[in-house]
């Protein structure tokens, strides 16, 4: 499972950080950051288990940064 996220972490220390912390908590997942992205986007995955979507929100804000999960509808647009 693979989920994406937006978010307002722009510095390369404060991913960091956000890694450590992270990595700490779900050891098994693999995470990583692409702060190139304009939406400033982490990125979770896991083969093992479920993803727990609440912890990592809770983790990420409970540091004082936003975070939201992208969504991967894609918009219908009328012609």
């Amino acid at each position: 499972m693979i989920e994406i996220y937006r978010t307002n972490i722009i510095k390369e220390e404060d991913a960091q950080q956000m890694l450590r912390q992270l990595r700490q908590f779900f050891p098994h997942y693999k995470i990583d950051f692409d702060l190139e992205d304009c939406d400033h986007i982490l990125r979770v995955e896991t083969f093992e288990e479920t993803l727990d979507n609440d912890a990592i929100l809770r983790v990420v804000t409970d540091d004082g940064f936003y975070i939201e999960i992208l969504s991967d509808e894609i918009p219908f647009l009328k012609v």
